[in-house]
């Protein structure tokens, strides 16, 4: 849970001649704005492949919605309803946006921007809103299927933000959770798709503090000693992140390292498990 300092707009008292507030810890969203404007920066480029135009697009900054504010939010328009694995995401196009953004997909200007779509307009806004709902992944997961909303089944609406849309349109697209995400929110990335990610690994046989100084003296020739105690374990590092330790040793007349224990997982190899890959410790000495 993230909470912020807030203060009450009204004093609550006067102290050495100056006015008090009363200061409290009020509870905001965990969803990152980076990750909303990741999300809003695919969709404007989806929105202008769809709708034939380049668009501009702004993103206000998510909150929770307390209160009754979500019958504030769904009572003005029109909204879909996006069943993620991880919760409900709700695209909800008022009046006035919904209006715009359909006459905007025929190629037109929206004049009157009041009164109720017509058929196709709704079909317009429906395409609009399957597009956006697939760019929700980040925040609901897997979305099964997106169905329109009705007010006979009052939405749950605990986070919000909103997508305004600038330039030419000067339309807005809301888009509220059922659940707010926590810090560790997403889907994994299967190895199917780092199939063809390759990482630099770097075997670390040692290591040693040293001031500045006697860096700086170092030369040809010069002998470094080491704090790290002959036979001790070998590093792995993607990076400067530790993956993996294990012992050093020759195979098939290449440096090789047998891992004995990962830092995905607790689980330690048996010790003989360095002769078993056919690795050489006394050759490496």
């Amino acid at each position: 849970m993230i909470t912020s300092l807030r203060f009450k707009r009204e004093p609550s008292g006067v102290c050495d001649g100056r006015f008090v507030r009363e200061a409290r810890f009020e509870r905001v969203t965990d969803l990152q704005l980076s990750t909303v404007c990741l999300a809003a920066n695919r969709a404007r480029d989806q929105l202008s492949l769809l709708l034939g135009r380049e668009l501009t697009l702004d993103v206000f900054a998510p909150s929770l919605v307390r209160n009754h504010s979500g019958d504030v939010l769904f009572s003005d328009g029109i909204f879909y309803v996006a069943s993620g694995s991880i919760c409900d995401a709700y695209i909800v196009f008022r009046d006035r946006d919904g209006h715009r953004l359909a006459a905007s997909a025929f190629g037109e200007d929206c004049n009157d921007p009041s009164g109720p779509l017509s058929a196709l307009e709704e079909r317009a806004l429906e395409r609009i809103a399957n597009e956006i709902a697939r760019l929700c992944g980040p925040f609901c997961g897997d979305v099964a299927k997106v169905k329109r909303g009705s007010l006979e089944e009052p939405p749950v609406c605990v986070t919000y933000f909103e997508l305004r849309i600038t330039a030419p349109l000067d339309a807005v697209i809301g888009i509220g959770l059922s659940k707010d995400p926590g810090p560790a929110f997403g889907t994994t990335i299967d190895r199917p798709t780092l199939a063809g990610v390759t990482l630099e690994v770097r075997a670390e046989f040692g290591q040693a503090r040293l001031d500045a100084i006697a860096v700086a003296r170092w030369a040809v020739g010069t002998i470094v000693r080491l704090d790290t105690k002959i036979g001790a374990p070998t590093t792995l590092k993607v990076g400067n992140i530790a993956i993996a330790t294990g012992d050093c040793g020759i195979r098939a007349e290449s440096n090789a390292v047998a891992i004995t224990s990962t830092a995905l997982s607790d689980a330690k190899a048996p010790a003989v498990a360095s002769d078993a890959s056919g690795i050489s410790k006394e050759a490496a000495r």
